[in-house]
């Protein structure tokens, strides 16, 4: 009895790894959605860029450091096959504002400002920004709820595979 349960644990623990696995490469795929001449522009891959599984209608969210003196290109992607709703993502940096509380005591707060919508910029899948000095970088991805997957083992799921591809390049200097 005690083979027959450690035997079902790892298959089944195989068959997890197994389906996680699938996605870790999706986010290389995310260069199909740009055009050939952003396709033709050298970009290095970041090594923050991150794919996973997840189910449809979920938000994800990831983190990553933006240095400056360099550009980047996000582009955030999934396996859905044609005719699924298109991926919506945000990016979110840290805000400190001053608050005052019921006793009018200053204190200071730390949020999260949006400064890019996709849904407000025509959908694209990629967006290209420099920074002006180093900064945590927040993504929050509005996986579709819609669609199938394109791996048949996810087909029939209710999960589909999301990459985000972080690339980035040295700034261009100008000035003296």
């Amino acid at each position: 009895m005690k083979k027959a349960i450690f035997i079902g644990s790892v298959l089944m623990a195989v068959v997890v790894l197994q389906a996680y696995a699938q996605c870790n490469k999706t986010h290389y795929f995310c260069t199909a959605a740009l055009s050939k001449e952003e396709q033709a522009e050298f970009w290095n891959l970041n090594n923050q860029s991150q794919s996973a599984m997840f189910a449809k209608g979920e938000v994800y969210e990831m983190s990553f450091i933006a240095y400056k003196g360099y550009d980047y290109r996000l582009s955030v992607c999934t396996d859905i096959a044609e005719g699924g709703d298109k991926i919506q993502f945000e990016m979110l940096q840290d805000e400190v504002v001053r608050v005052k509380d019921e006793y009018g005591n200053t204190n200071i707060k730390k949020t999260k400002e949006s400064i890019y919508k996709n849904a407000e910029d025509g959908l694209k899948q990629s967006i290209t920004f420099t920074t002006d000095k180093t900064k945590k970088i927040y993504v929050k991805v509005n996986i579709p709820s819609s669609g199938t997957s394109k791996d048949k083992a996810l087909g029939k799921t209710d999960n589909v595979c999301v990459g985000v591809l972080l690339e980035h390049k040295g700034a261009a200097s100008l000035g003296f």
